[in-house]
Protein backbone atom coordinates (compact mmCIF):
# COMPACT_ATOMS: atom_id res chain seq x y z
CA UNK A 1 0.00 0.00 0.00
CA UNK A 2 1.10 3.46 -0.89
CA UNK A 3 0.85 6.26 1.09
CA UNK A 4 -0.78 9.56 -0.75
CA UNK A 5 -1.10 11.63 2.14
CA UNK A 6 0.71 14.39 2.39
CA UNK A 7 3.77 14.47 5.30
CA UNK A 8 1.84 17.39 6.85
CA UNK A 9 -1.63 15.55 7.16
CA UNK A 10 -0.05 12.02 8.29
CA UNK A 11 1.74 14.28 11.27
CA UNK A 12 -1.90 16.01 12.17
CA UNK A 13 -3.77 12.30 11.81
CA UNK A 14 -0.31 10.85 14.41
CA UNK A 15 -0.82 14.07 16.08
CA UNK A 16 -5.10 13.39 16.74
CA UNK A 17 -4.43 9.74 17.70
CA UNK A 18 -1.91 10.97 20.32
CA UNK A 19 -4.45 13.40 21.50
CA UNK A 20 -7.35 11.00 22.08
CA UNK A 21 -4.99 8.89 23.83
CA UNK A 22 -4.08 11.50 26.04
CA UNK A 23 -7.50 13.16 26.27
CA UNK A 24 -8.88 9.06 27.47
CA UNK A 25 -5.72 8.76 30.11
CA UNK A 26 -6.95 12.62 31.82
CA UNK A 27 -10.19 11.60 31.59
CA UNK A 28 -9.47 8.51 33.34
CA UNK A 29 -7.39 10.62 35.24
CA UNK A 30 -9.92 12.81 36.60
CA UNK A 31 -12.17 9.96 37.23
CA UNK A 32 -9.78 8.48 39.79
CA UNK A 33 -9.10 11.37 41.36
CA UNK A 34 -12.90 12.16 41.84
CA UNK A 35 -13.13 8.59 43.42
CA UNK A 36 -9.94 9.44 45.42
CA UNK A 37 -11.53 12.70 46.63
CA UNK A 38 -14.78 11.11 47.35
CA UNK A 39 -13.01 8.36 49.31
CA UNK A 40 -11.29 10.68 51.03
CA UNK A 41 -14.49 13.00 51.66
CA UNK A 42 -16.26 9.57 53.05
CA UNK A 43 -13.84 8.62 55.56
CA UNK A 44 -13.57 12.73 56.73
CA UNK A 45 -17.37 12.45 56.92
CA UNK A 46 -16.87 8.76 58.72
CA UNK A 47 -14.44 10.27 61.59
CA UNK A 48 -16.19 13.30 62.08
CA UNK A 49 -19.50 11.35 63.03
CA UNK A 50 -17.30 8.74 64.94
CA UNK A 51 -15.81 11.36 66.75
CA UNK A 52 -19.39 13.48 67.27
CA UNK A 53 -20.47 10.15 68.98
CA UNK A 54 -17.21 9.65 71.30
CA UNK A 55 -17.44 13.09 72.44
CA UNK A 56 -21.10 12.62 73.04
CA UNK A 57 -20.59 9.19 75.02
CA UNK A 58 -17.88 11.04 77.08
CA UNK A 59 -20.16 13.95 77.82
CA UNK A 60 -22.55 11.09 79.15
CA UNK A 61 -20.32 9.15 80.98
CA UNK A 62 -19.01 12.50 82.53
CA UNK A 63 -22.36 13.43 83.60
CA UNK A 64 -23.28 9.63 85.02
CA UNK A 65 -19.71 10.45 86.92
CA UNK A 66 -20.79 13.30 88.15
CA UNK A 67 -23.71 11.06 90.12
CA UNK A 68 -21.99 8.65 90.95
CA UNK A 69 -19.46 10.70 92.90
CA UNK A 70 -21.76 12.16 94.55
CA UNK A 71 -23.64 8.93 95.46
CA UNK A 72 -19.70 7.37 96.21
CA UNK A 73 -19.12 10.50 98.68
CA UNK A 74 -22.34 9.45 100.52
CA UNK A 75 -21.65 5.70 100.18
CA UNK A 76 -18.13 7.03 101.89
CA UNK A 77 -19.94 8.73 104.62
CA UNK A 78 -22.62 5.86 104.99
CA UNK A 79 -19.34 3.54 105.79
CA UNK A 80 -17.62 6.09 107.96
CA UNK A 81 -20.80 6.32 110.33
CA UNK A 82 -20.78 2.34 110.37
CA UNK A 83 -17.63 2.14 111.01
CA UNK A 84 -18.37 4.50 114.18
CA UNK A 85 -21.00 2.47 115.26
CA UNK A 86 -19.17 -0.54 115.06
CA UNK A 87 -16.20 0.73 117.83
CA UNK A 88 -19.30 2.08 119.87
CA UNK A 89 -21.10 -1.37 119.97
CA UNK A 90 -17.73 -3.48 120.23
CA UNK A 91 -16.84 -1.01 123.41
CA UNK A 92 -20.53 -1.81 125.19
CA UNK A 93 -20.61 -3.71 128.13
CA UNK A 94 -23.89 -5.44 129.17
CA UNK A 95 -24.59 -4.21 132.81
CA UNK A 96 -27.20 -6.02 132.91
CA UNK A 97 -25.27 -9.17 133.04
CA UNK A 98 -21.96 -7.87 134.85
CA UNK A 99 -23.38 -7.15 137.80
CA UNK A 100 -25.15 -10.63 138.55
CA UNK A 101 -21.83 -11.93 137.77
CA UNK A 102 -19.90 -9.85 140.17
CA UNK A 103 -22.47 -10.55 142.57
CA UNK A 104 -22.18 -14.62 142.32
CA UNK A 105 -18.67 -14.01 143.47
CA UNK A 106 -19.36 -11.88 146.36
CA UNK A 107 -19.09 -14.32 149.80
CA UNK A 108 -22.46 -14.72 152.11
CA UNK A 109 -22.29 -12.58 154.40
CA UNK A 110 -20.70 -9.62 152.95
CA UNK A 111 -22.33 -6.27 150.90
CA UNK A 112 -20.98 -5.20 148.13
CA UNK A 113 -20.81 -1.33 149.04
CA UNK A 114 -19.90 0.45 145.91
CA UNK A 115 -18.73 -0.42 142.28
CA UNK A 116 -17.51 1.87 139.41
CA UNK A 117 -17.75 0.18 135.47
CA UNK A 118 -17.08 2.05 132.44
CA UNK A 119 -16.15 1.06 129.28
CA UNK A 120 -13.54 3.49 128.32
CA UNK A 121 -11.48 2.01 131.12
CA UNK A 122 -12.01 -1.60 131.34
CA UNK A 123 -8.55 -2.45 131.20
CA UNK A 124 -7.37 -0.44 133.94
CA UNK A 125 -7.80 -1.52 138.05
CA UNK A 126 -10.50 -0.01 139.47
CA UNK A 127 -11.93 0.22 142.64
CA UNK A 128 -14.44 -1.78 144.75
CA UNK A 129 -15.58 -1.26 148.05
CA UNK A 130 -17.61 -4.49 150.22
CA UNK A 131 -18.89 -4.22 153.72
CA UNK A 132 -17.93 -7.16 156.10
CA UNK A 133 -18.65 -8.14 159.24
CA UNK A 134 -14.98 -9.18 160.51
CA UNK A 135 -11.69 -9.44 159.53
CA UNK A 136 -12.01 -12.40 157.67
CA UNK A 137 -13.70 -11.43 155.25
CA UNK A 138 -11.76 -9.48 153.20
CA UNK A 139 -9.75 -12.48 152.76
CA UNK A 140 -12.39 -14.37 151.72
CA UNK A 141 -14.00 -11.27 149.12
CA UNK A 142 -10.26 -11.52 147.75
CA UNK A 143 -9.60 -15.06 147.61
CA UNK A 144 -13.35 -15.33 145.57
CA UNK A 145 -12.62 -12.44 143.31
CA UNK A 146 -9.31 -14.08 142.48
CA UNK A 147 -11.12 -17.38 140.88
CA UNK A 148 -13.66 -15.23 139.35
CA UNK A 149 -13.34 -15.65 135.45
CA UNK A 150 -14.44 -11.63 135.68
CA UNK A 151 -11.29 -10.35 137.40
CA UNK A 152 -7.37 -10.48 136.25
CA UNK A 153 -5.23 -9.03 139.00
CA UNK A 154 -6.97 -8.59 142.54
CA UNK A 155 -5.16 -6.44 145.19
CA UNK A 156 -6.43 -5.91 148.80
CA UNK A 157 -5.66 -1.95 149.25
CA UNK A 158 -7.51 -1.20 152.44
CA UNK A 159 -9.58 -2.74 155.71
CA UNK A 160 -11.03 -0.18 157.69
CA UNK A 161 -12.36 -1.41 160.90
CA UNK A 162 -14.94 1.53 162.10
CA UNK A 163 -16.62 -0.08 165.51
CA UNK A 164 -19.40 1.90 166.77
CA UNK A 165 -18.68 4.62 164.70
CA UNK A 166 -20.16 3.73 161.67
CA UNK A 167 -21.76 6.40 159.29
CA UNK A 168 -25.23 6.51 159.40
CA UNK A 169 -25.51 5.04 155.43
CA UNK A 170 -23.75 2.09 156.30
CA UNK A 171 -25.58 -0.76 158.49
CA UNK A 172 -23.98 -1.51 161.44
CA UNK A 173 -24.12 -4.91 161.05
CA UNK A 174 -20.91 -4.27 158.97
CA UNK A 175 -18.25 -2.26 160.75
CA UNK A 176 -15.34 -3.44 158.28
CA UNK A 177 -15.47 -1.97 155.23
CA UNK A 178 -12.34 -3.30 152.61
CA UNK A 179 -11.39 -1.46 149.40
CA UNK A 180 -10.33 -3.74 146.54
CA UNK A 181 -8.28 -3.17 143.30
CA UNK A 182 -9.34 -5.25 140.60
CA UNK A 183 -8.43 -5.13 136.99
CA UNK A 184 -11.41 -6.15 134.52
CA UNK A 185 -10.94 -8.85 131.77
CA UNK A 186 -12.35 -6.85 128.39
CA UNK A 187 -13.76 -10.48 127.11
CA UNK A 188 -16.00 -10.96 130.04
CA UNK A 189 -17.50 -7.78 130.39
CA UNK A 190 -18.15 -7.36 126.75
CA UNK A 191 -20.68 -10.29 126.91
Amino acid sequence: MINLLPPQEKKQISAGRVNVILRRYCIISLIFAGLLFLTIGGFYLFLENSRTSAQANIDEGNAKLAQYQSTQKEVSEFKKDLDSAKVIINSEAHYSTIIPKIAQYIPSGMVLDSLTLDTSALDKPLSLTALGKNRDDAIRIKTSLEKSEIFSDVHLETVVYSGGNQSSDKPADYPITITISVTPKPEVLKQ
